[in-house]
């Protein structure tokens, strides 16, 4: 007799509800779909029996796995690497977390560039990784979803994914903004301008959004200025402190979207003789290594790497585990706030035109 099909037709039958039929746990389930040797063969044979009936096809991802017995690759895909970008400290805290658990990194550097990003896609799924942990240069990612579809589970890390996704581990840069701002507000500033750099993706959406909602909440004016390509954001910095000391529209303290774009707005206030954090207070994003340097000491957000690492490792594990059929998976992480010295008590005169604390 065929077993009831009833509440599985709206979508593609999973291990879950396999396990559902046969009452037991969706491990034994998967066990047993791999023929595992400490699975009875009559739970084999009525697990096999329940998925032919109910219409489950395996992922091939999964397939593929369960006919090997090494350590299998994980497969990462990242924009860029190098002391300039917080990817390096990711790829190395994502390899880290991979390795204690037996498994090694394939890694693919797409230099911010899509034709890249979608060969590398295309390589992940040839190796046929386990799954393929991807930070995308943007947030338009179905050419992506479309390659690796039914190939490679995919998990999606940072902040220009959607959050809804099907395996995420998402950056709540809507935090940083907040608290960048109730932090300079704390200060005395009430003057705070936000610069940003192109392409206008969900990271950079999160923390104008954030930074904007904040401000009004406080009944300031927001004052956002975008500049620039995610490639060069130290330059962009540069050009933008240049001109609003040109126009005389300095603020008191200045949030910027990279830690890069701070030192730039950092070298150019010093080169027109502006005292940090005395005359305007500069934050930025990120915790690069070069932002303790003592020429700088910049406030700014510390991205939880090791964090972010061992959930994106844990998801690709459970994943590769139990088939892309597990349900959703989402992990949010917010980023710390570091106080350092470019940041200070917004200057008296500022804080005497009946804007006290």
């Amino acid at each position: 007799m065929k077993m009831p099909t009833k509440g599985f037709s709206h979508k593609k039958p999973t291990i879950k509800d396999i396990a559902k039929l046969v009452g037991v746990s969706h491990v034994a389930v998967s066990k047993a779909l791999k023929d595992a040797p400490d699975i009875s063969s009559a739970l084999k044979e009525k697990v096999n029996r329940v998925a032919s009936e109910i219409g489950y096809m395996p992922n091939a991802s999964a397939s593929y796995l369960s006919s090997k017995n090494t350590a299998h690759n994980i497969g990462m895909i990242v924009p860029s690497l190098g002391a300039d970008t917080a990817y390096d400290e990711a790829f190395k805290a994502i390899s880290e977390a991979a390795a204690f658990k037996n498994h090694s990194i394939l890694l693919g550097v797409s230099d911010r560039n899509r034709d890249l990003e979608r060969q590398y896609c295309r390589i992940m799924c040839e190796n046929r990784v386990g799954a393929l942990i991807i930070s995308p240069i943007s947030s338009e990612i179905e050419d992506i979803k479309q390659i690796c579809a039914q190939t490679v589970p995919l998990i999606f890390i940072g902040g220009k994914v959607d959050s809804k996704e099907q395996h995420c581990v998402h950056l709540n840069y809507s935090k940083s903004a907040a608290l960048a701002v109730d932090y300079l507000y704390a200060l005395g500033h009430r003057d705070i301008f936000l610069f940003l750099y192109h392409p206008m993706n969900k990271t950079i959406m999160q923390k104008k959004e954030g930074y904007e909602k904040a401000m009004r909440a406080r009944n300031l004016t927001p004052t956002v200025y975008l500049e620039g390509e995610s490639a060069d954001t130290y330059t962009a910095g540069c050009v933008l402190t240049e001109s609003l000391i040109k126009s005389g529209n300095l603020p008191t303290a200045i949030w910027c979207a990279s830690d890069l774009m701070a030192i730039g707005v950092m070298d150019t206030l010093k080169l027109n003789h502006f005292k940090i954090p005395e005359d305007i207070s500069v934050m930025g994003h990120d915790n690069l290594p070069f932002s303790k340097f003592s020429a700088y000491q910049l406030t700014t957000f510390d991205v939880p790497k090791k964090a972010l690492g061992e959930a994106a490792v844990n998801m690709a594990l459970t994943i590769m585990e139990n088939g892309d059929d597990e349900e959703r998976i989402h992990v949010s992480l917010e980023a710390l706030l570091i106080k350092r010295g470019s940041t200070g008590k917004a200057p008296v005169k500022i804080r005497d035109k009946g804007n006290e604390i």
